[in-house]
C-alpha cells in the first residue's frame, strides 16, 4: 500500500556502535556480533544525504566519455539537532561528560581521540521510520514489527555545537560522515558499517529496541543560564546583558587512502582543533582599559563558563546543574560594537581555543552533567 507522507511524528534517531559487544538493556551480555542502539531525545531535524563522485573516462577520437568512473568511495553525510538537555545524546555520541562536581576536568574529546580501539570515534546512526500515523515513540510493539530504517556506517563526527539564545530553547546541532548508507525493511538486520578493504558488509546485528520519550528533563530554558568569562577589554563584564552565546568545533577528517582498499583505510581527524565561542550582548558600564597592553602582555587566559540548571519541577525542590560546559584556555579574537538609532548599543565577543590530548585538564572544552550520567 503507498505511503503518502513521513512527518516528525514517525521517525526517531538512533546512534550504535560500528561493531558488536554492545551491552543489552539492564547490563545483560550480548553475543559478540550483536550491537544495541540507543535513541537521541528531543530531536528536533535530521537531514542525510550522499554524494558520488565520477570521472570521465576520454580518448583521442570520440567527443564524448566512453565511461564515467568511481575513483573515490561516495561521502555520506548526516546532520541533526536536538534540545539540550542532561548530557544524555552526548554520551551516546562518544563525547566524554563529566559528573564529578566540577564538571571541568574531563577533556569532551577524550573517548574520541583515544583512537576506535573503545568504539567511540566512529558509530552507526539509525533513522526509524514507524508506520504512517503511528508515534515512534509511544508504540514500540508496532515500530519493531513494521518500522523501516536507514542507516548509517562508519560514522565520524566532524562537527558539534550548542547555541542558547533569549527567548528559545538551547539547541545543538551535530554533524558526521560516513562511509555507507543502508536501507532496511524491517528494524534489525546487518550493522550498516563495512569492511573499508572491499565494502563487504561488516559483522554485526543491529536492533532497535527501548523507544523512549527521554529521561531528561522536558527542555532547559534560557532563563536558567549563567555564563560568566573575562579578557573583555574596556566593559564591565559582569554589567553585559547577554542575549546569545554559541560554542562550536569541526572535526576535519583525513582519508587515509592506500592501494588495494575501495575505501578510506580510516579518517583520522585533522589536527590542530580549534574551538570556538561567541557572546552576543547589550553593553552596560565601561571601564578604562587599554588595547596596547594585549601586545606588550598578552599572559592571560580566558576561562569561558556555561552552566545551565534544571527547570523547576512541580513538586519543587531547589535546581541543579543540568548541563554545564566550560572552555578553558581562550584567547579574545575579536571585540566588536554596534549601535543605532533605535537599537540598545551591543557588544559582540569571539574567543577560540585548542583542544589538547586526551589528559589534557588545563586548557579545552569540558562538558559537565548530572551526577550519574555515563
Amino acid at each position: 500500500m503507498p505511503r503518502k507522507r513521513v512527518i516528525y511524528q514517525s521517525e526517531a534517531v538512533f546512534v550504535g556502535p560500528s561493531g558488536g559487544g554492545a551491552t543489552g538493556v539492564g547490563g545483560a551480555p550480548l553475543p559478540a556480533t550483536y550491537a544495541l542502539s540507543k535513541q537521541l531525545t528531543r530531536v528536533q531535524s535530521a537531514n542525510y544525504s550522499f554524494n558520488i563522485a565520477r570521472q570521465n573516462v576520454n580518448q583521442f577520437g570520440q567527443i564524448g566519455a566512453i565511461d564515467q568512473v568511481i575513483l573515490e568511495a561516495p561521502t555520506v553525510s548526516l546532520d541533526f539537532s536536538y534540545y539540550a538537555n542532561s548530557g544524555e545524546n552526548e554520551a551516546t555520541l562518544g563525547l566524554a561528560v563529566d559528573s564529578s562536581s566540577a564538571g571541568n576536568t574531563v577533556p569532551a574529546l577524550r573517548n574520541i581521540l583515544s583512537g576506535g580501539a573503545n568504539g567511540q570515534d566512529t558509530k552507526n546512526y539509525y533513522i526509524v521510520v514507524a508506520p504512517e500515523g503511528t508515534d515512534a515513540n509511544l508504540h514500540e510493539a508496532d515500530v519493531t514489527g513494521n518500522g523501516k530504517v536507514i542507516g548509517i556506517g562508519n560514522a565520524g563526527l566532524t562537527s558539534y555545537s550548542i547555541n542558547a539564545a533569549v527567548g528559545s530553547f538551547p539547541t545543538v546541532s551535530v554533524s558526521a560522515e560516513g562511509l555507507n548508507m543502508r536501507f532496511y525493511d524491517a528494524t534489525t538486520g546487518t550493522v550498516p558499517s563495512i569492511n573499508p578493504v572491499d565494502g563487504s558488509d561488516a559483522v554485526g546485528i543491529f536492533g532497535i529496541s527501548g523507544l523512549t520519550t527521554g529521561s531528561g528533563f522536558t527542555a532547559l530554558r534560557p532563563g536558567d543560564i549563567t555564563v560568566t568569562f573575562s579578557g573583555a577589554k574596556g566593559v564591565v563584564e559582569e554589567d553585559l546583558k547577554i542575549q546569545d552565546f554559541t560554542i562550536s568545533f569541526d572535526l576535519g577528517r583525513d582519508p587515509i587512502q592506500k592501494l588495494g582498499n575501495r575505501f578510506a583505510f580510516s579518517r583520522e581527524i585533522t589536527f590542530p582543533v580549534t574551538v570556538t565561542a561567541s557572546i552576543n550582548a547589550v553593553l552596560g558600564e565601561l571601564q578604562a582599559e587599554n588595547l596596547a597592553s594585549v601586545i606588550a602582555s598578552d599572559c592571560a587566559d580566558a576561562d569561558l563558563v556555561i552552566s545551565m540548571l534544571s527547570p523547576k519541577t512541580c513538586e519543587g525542590g531547589a535546581q541543579k546543574r543540568a548541563l554545564s560546559y566550560t572552555l578553558k584556555g581562550a584567547k579574545l579574537t575579536s571585540q566588536s560594537f554596534t549601535s543605532s538609532i533605535g537599537a540598545n548599543k551591543s557588544i559582540s565577543l569571539q574567543y577560540s581555543a585548542f583542544l589538547g590530548g586526551p589528559s589534557e585538564t588545563a586548557k579545552g572544552l569540558f562538558i559537565g552533567v548530572p551526577s550519574g550520567t555515563s
